[in-house]
């Protein structure tokens, strides 16, 4: 699987240059191992709290039958996560090195693991016996102190049966050499077996610009060669620049190729040392040789400065569709973090621990999700498409890595133990929350799922930071290029692919009624980069809700999009295919790229649907609290305070807003921004995106579906035509199904 640019020689070369990048340590003269035989004969004072826990839970069972569901009182079991790290070392009990590894297992980074042992985080290590049968009990574990504002969690499986041992394969602190073993296996079984590459890869053509690895800890930036060859691409988190001093977030800003009349400077050009990198970049080119890989794509690198970025964003479907495989460097939190960590769960020798002659304990495996979605690079923007856009992805935590493509996920093996969760049976059907989902629906060209995929994508990308802004398009351009190819390419006529503003034409109604999950501030919307309706003019990191059950509205209809700057609001033109017309005549490839670049500029749309006010004229306002019905479960309210009244109310905390009609039920909204409370104590004037106090009789209602509809107020812009902007949303309305019977049908415009 080595590069053929490179002969055997080289390739050794470039393997003793990174050794020392490698980090390889070894194992404190404290941490080394002695011998001893049998299953749970090496066990501390301290460890025998778990005991009494397991006593506890035998005394329920015989009391209650098998199927008793419960949980014990927490039960100290060390003081700290040093005594704890001590005993496994010194007294080497098999129960404080199982219960030292799940700790360092549940930490993604490299930081995290770290942390353990700094002197802010030690505190009680506290056990409950959750038990839910006697086949399914399990040990929660937490780390608590006044610092720590979430304790460190982990958890041990209790079972009656032993899982099936393997020799013990650990080395003290492994090498990464030695790690990628199974690792190396994994991508051969892949490359030999599936049929990720072939459905999924999406041409033979490389990058613009790759970065190769060279002998003697170089890279050189080159063009990419006009032949295939196989390439891995870096998903990595830049950091955030607020909590960085200004040299760290300078160094990374200075990774970037820049350019002297649109071409790379010579320095990248000719070999330069792997060092002058921030250090994630370093590890990811250690990662990539080691494994036989001599060229890696890394986004500030090989998109010089000067560069159509534009264009560039678009074409990221492609990047990352082509790629070996992308790395995902899930254990830093910043490009100046080292992605290679001693990896100390691996500190110690460890055997299958039973106690009381009849429980074994083993460490549960962290899910390939908390990964995914709690690392630190799933909070940036742009990696989002880096994932779903790869057909093949290595996951790359501080203490193993995870492997997954469209037909198999693994975890790296936990070698000797018998309390290690075996890795999932591999099957040939991704699961559903698999990242190479988005890649599998638009192979098949389901569309019905697609938009479903879609919302998902949209629920998963507000809640992501972006360093500018602007790019809130730019970020998820390569998704959109993805999307309508698919929809484009499968036959049905009735989809157009016209792409609003980060939402859809061919299911705009549901597309429009995404809502926040709580009202945000006004202050820092960005509707300066998209129009109100769409999802994009929310301020960043804000958490929506898209996928509730949706049925649409016979009378609403989408009818034309206004161009920026226009009066006139015109259809966009078809090509006798029935496709969004680009107008270049070429194929589906720059035929997406053309509605992606055209969509991202849509501002107005025409929409045609039923109307009415919110709030009837003759409604009182209420407070929140005179209506809120105090029991548990499902929020509630009481009107008997009320009797035969119309009214109307608005939760000031999170945005939700009430209008009852004298004698019908309620309708509750959810409202995008809470009031601009500084423009109301400043004097100044209030934020247009907002419903300001008192102002709650002028919104009207646009139904988008049998229970959805958009909250919209007037946009009071002179000598344009009747316009509104979006508000909020109100979702399931069930008690006044009748909401919409009898109200006039009208076109509008949205802005």
């Amino acid at each position: 699987m080595l590069a053929d640019s490179l002969s055997q020689s080289q390739i050794w070369g470039v393997m003793g240059g990174l050794r020392e990048m490698l980090r390889v340590s070894a194992p404190d003269s404290r941490l080394r191992l002695s011998t001893s035989s049998g299953y749970g004969r090496r066990r501390c004072k301290e460890c025998e709290g778990i005991c009494e826990l397991l006593r506890w839970g035998e005394v329920q069972w015989r009391r209650h039958g098998d199927c008793y569901s419960g949980s014990s009182e927490p039960r100290v079991l060390h003081n700290s996560y040093r005594e704890l790290d001590r005993s496994a070392s010194l007294s080497a009990c098999d129960t404080c090195r199982l219960l030292r590894r799940a700790f360092l297992l549940e930490q993604i980074t490299g930081q995290g693991a770290e942390l353990l042992d700094l002197a802010g985080s030690q505190g009680p290590i506290h056990a409950v016996l959750d038990i839910s049968s006697r086949e399914v009990a399990r040990l929660r574990l937490s780390i608590q102190t006044p610092e720590t504002i979430h304790p460190f969690p982990a958890t041990i499986r209790v079972s009656g049966q032993p899982q099936q041992t393997s020799p013990d394969r650990t080395r003290g602190l492994p090498s990464l050499r030695s790690d990628l073993t199974e690792l190396r296996r994994v991508i051969d079984g892949c490359n030999d077996s599936h049929r990720c590459r072939s459905n999924y890869r999406w041409s033979g053509r490389n990058p613009t610009w790759l970065l190769k690895i060279l002998p003697d800890d170089c890279v050189q930036l080159i063009e990419g060669p006009r032949a295939p060859v196989d390439y891995v691409v870096l998903s990595y988190s830049w950091g955030d620049k607020e909590s960085m001093s200004p040299p760290e977030w300078a160094r990374i800003k200075a990774a970037g190729t820049k350019t002297i009349q649109g071409v790379p400077v010579p320095e990248r050009l000719h070999p330069f040392k792997v060092w002058e990198l921030p250090e994630t970049m370093q590890d990811a080119v250690a990662i990539a040789a080691s494994l036989g890989f001599f060229y890696i794509w890394i986004d500030s690198v090989c998109i010089p400065k000067g560069t159509n970025w534009d264009t560039e964003a678009s074409l990221m479907h492609e990047v990352y569709g082509n790629a070996i495989f992308t790395l995902v460097a899930s254990s830093s939190g910043k490009a100046t973090d080292h992605l290679l960590h001693d990896r100390l769960a691996w500190a110690h020798r460890s055997r299958p621990c039973k106690l009381r002659d009849c429980w074994w304990l083993y460490h549960e495996q962290l899910p390939l999700d908390r990964v995914r979605f709690e690392s630190p690079v799933a909070q940036r923007g742009w990696t989002l498409q880096e994932e779903r856009l790869s057909p093949r992805i290595l996951y790359w935590t501080g203490q193993r890595w995870y492997w997954s493509c469209a037909e198999r996920q693994v975890a790296e093996p936990v070698h000797p133990e018998c309390h290690a969760e075996p890795p999932a049976a591999a099957t040939n059907e991704a699961p559903p929350s698999s990242p190479q989902r988005f890649l599998k629906l638009c192979h098949t060209g389901n569309i019905q799922q697609l938009h479903e995929e879609w919302l998902d994508i949209v629920e998963a990308y507000t809640c992501r930071d972006l360093v500018e802004p602007r790019d809130r398009f730019l970020a998820i351009a390569g998704l959109a290029v993805r999307f309508y190819t698919a929809i484009s390419g499968s036959g049905e006529t009735a989809a157009t692919g016209d792409y609003l503003a980060g939402l859809w034409k061919d299911d705009l109604a549901r597309h429009l009624g995404w809502s926040v999950a709580s009202a945000v501030n006004p202050r820092q919307h960005l509707q300066r980069v998209a129009p109100s309706w769409s999802w994009a003019s929310l301020p960043l990191r804000v958490h929506t809700k898209t996928k509730q059950p949706f049925t649409p509205s016979a009378h609403f209809e989408f009818i034309a999009v206004r161009p920026a700057g226009a009066a006139r609001v015109v259809p966009l033109a078809t090509d006798p295919g029935g496709e969004a017309s680009s107008g270049t005549g070429a194929g589906p490839i720059e035929r997406g790229r053309a509605v992606e670049e055209q969509g991202r500029t849509v501002k107005v749309i025409k929409v045609r649907g039923r109307f009415r006010r919110l709030v009837p004229d003759n409604s009182r306002e209420v407070s929140w609290d005179a209506i809120q019905w105090r029991g548990g479960g499902k929020p509630r309210f009481d009107f008997t305070s009320f009797p035969g009244q119309s009214l109307y109310s608005r939760n000031k905390t999170d945005g939700r807003i009430l209008s009852k009609n004298a004698h019908h039920g309620e309708v509750v909204g959810q409202l995008d921004y809470l009031v601009d409370t500084d423009a109301v104590e400043s004097g100044g004037h209030p934020n247009v995106c907002c419903v300001q106090e008192g102002t709650e009789r002028e919104i009207v209602c646009l139904e988008l579906g049998e229970l959805t509809m958009l909250l919209l107020v007037p946009d009071r812009n002179p000598g344009q035509p009747e316009t509104y902007r979006r508000v909020g949303v109100a979702i399931g309305y069930g008690d006044i199904m009748g909401f919409f019977n009898g109200c006039e049908t009208r076109t509008v415009c949205l802005a």
